[in-house]
């Protein structure tokens, strides 16, 4: 397995099972960005019942004053929204049901082989899309004449840049080239495959994000629903009748991407062209603009990919396939209740947007929340942790005291969760950047200098412990300086 937020600044996103983020495209891009070096004054978007008004934010939080701006334009959000989300939900249910047959299928050091190589090919997608996906949302729709231009350029940035990030990453990690390669396949030939791997899912994340902002959503669960039926279609004939094992399941994800993205490109061409030539005026946003919103942005998603992707692909590297696998499905188990707590504090943006001087109460709200509804669910997940497990098979199901703590730890990050809610729903984009990035360099610290000891599944116990400690620290630093109290929001009425 492996992908939308009303007032932050800038806007904070969150990539998915797949790497792709979910913005709220009701949100308007900040009329001023944040200047470190110049930290006086901040303009952010504030979303309030039939208006949207600037709030103007000095030093401290404090919003000194606010100024109408108009009515909102037709609002296309709820059918965008729920075509995204949609389109989540069958990326989700198909990793899932294909990891289920791989399982079943192949050896476990197959299954493996070929989740580092999906897992590593994803983790450079993730970083390499720079956020430009949910850019592209906010700009495409309102480009004009510039329409083609800003897809064209965009998408030459992201593919030679993921490419090149995968032809290291697998020059760094050899056995990622020799698993794409195949049977006895040259080396240079697994490097190529790789990259294209890469190079691939990189566009096919931001066509998604295209296909919204020219007016055809609904095209998105379509394609990722086809794309579900011939990869499991693939993984079945080559993995299960042609017995190709670990190419088999590398083969069911490349080959997809690579002819999806071809007719990707086709039709996002002719509907950007369309968009062009309809067009009398050109609004694309100055590079300022663009940088000013995908530096921050970009940090917190690469920082979530690394959380996501590269947590497995070093335990598999390090431990090995068949203990990797296993780590791999406990912990995607993990990181699906994650991004769901995480996505529940989405809300926490438009509460606080309609009622910013309540923030303390809301946030106190919104964790009580939070927690009455997620941690019975990681109790319950925690009990039933070797039945579920079992779905896959016993030498998965070894792995359930690995899940207890895991899910014990994730108790923790419900904290660290409920900080970033808080984060974004005022606004404080970098601080939300930069609490993702820690979070996450600590996760990555332990299954780098954690010791491999012992055989089998034993060996990832500390992996696990490990990950309690970083979320119990992770905990206390935010229960020490909550972003609220920071915040100190002030309201007048305009």
């Amino acid at each position: 397995m492996t992908h939308r937020h009303p007032i932050p600044l800038p806007a904070i996103v969150r990539p998915d099972h797949r790497g792709r983020t979910h913005p709220d495209p009701r949100a308007d891009p900040p009329t001023q960005a944040f200047d470190p070096a110049n930290a006086r004054t901040v303009r952010i978007p504030v979303v309030v019942p039939d208006t949207v008004r600037i709030a103007t934010v000095h030093n401290g939080g404090r919003i000194a004053a606010a100024e109408g701006s108009g009515p909102p334009g037709p609002d296309t959000g709820l059918h965008d929204g729920l075509a995204l989300s949609v389109s989540s939900l069958i990326g989700s249910a198909a990793g899932f049901i294909s990891w289920l047959i791989a399982a079943r299928i192949m050896p476990t050091a197959d299954v493996g082989n070929a989740q580092l190589v999906v897992s590593a090919f994803m983790l450079v997608g993730g970083v390499s899309q720079l956020n430009l996906g949910v850019g592209l949302m906010r700009w495409v729709p309102n480009a004009g004449q510039g329409t083609s231009r800003l897809v064209r350029r965009s998408l030459l940035l992201m593919m030679p840049l993921s490419g090149a990030i995968g032809l290291v990453y697998a020059l760094i990690t050899p056995r990622l080239a020799a698993i794409a390669a195949g049977p006895d396949g040259p080396f240079a030939l697994g490097l190529l495959v790789f990259g294209l791997a890469c190079t691939g899912w990189v566009v096919f994340i931001v066509h998604d994000f295209l296909l919204v902002a020219l007016g055809k959503p609904w095209w998105t669960a379509w394609r990722n629903g086809l794309f579900a039926v011939v990869r499991l279609g693939l993984l079945l004939a080559l993995g299960g009748v042609l017995t190709l094992g670990e190419f088999g399941v590398v083969l069911s994800w490349v080959a997809p991407i690579v002819v999806w993205i071809a007719l990707g490109t086709v039709v996002i061409g002719v509907l950007s062209r369309r968009a062009t030539a309809r067009a009398t005026t050109d609004r694309t946003p100055c590079r300022a603009d663009i940088i000013g919103f995908l530096a921050p942005t970009a940090v917190s998603q690469a920082a979530i990919s690394l959380l996501y992707n590269q947590i497995p692909v070093l335990v598999n590297v390090r431990f090995g396939p068949e203990v990797g696998i296993v780590f791999f499905i406990a912990w995607q188990a993990v990181m699906v209740i994650d991004l769901a707590a995480v996505y529940f504090m989405d809300s926490m943006s438009v509460s606080v947007g309609r009622e910013p001087h309540r923030i303390n109460e809301l946030a106190a709200a919104a964790r009580r929340r939070l927690m009455i509804i997620f941690l019975p669910a990681l109790a319950l997940g925690a009990a039933l942790a070797r039945p579920l497990l079992m779905i896959f098979g016993a030498e998965y199901a070894a792995a359930e005291n690995v899940l207890r703590l895991l899910l014990l730890g994730l108790a923790f990050r419900l904290v660290v969760a409920h900080e970033l809610g808080v984060r974004q729903a005022i606004g404080w984009g970098i601080g939300f950047a930069r609490l993702q990035l820690t979070s996450s360099v600590l996760v990555l610290l332990v299954a780098i200098v954690v010791p491999v000891t012992g055989g089998g599944v034993s060996a990832l116990m500390p992996v696990a412990i490990g990950y309690v400690a970083a979320q119990v620290i992770s905990a206390a630093a935010v229960l020490l300086f909550p972003a609220r109290r920071r915040a100190d929001l002030e309201v007048r009425s305009p």
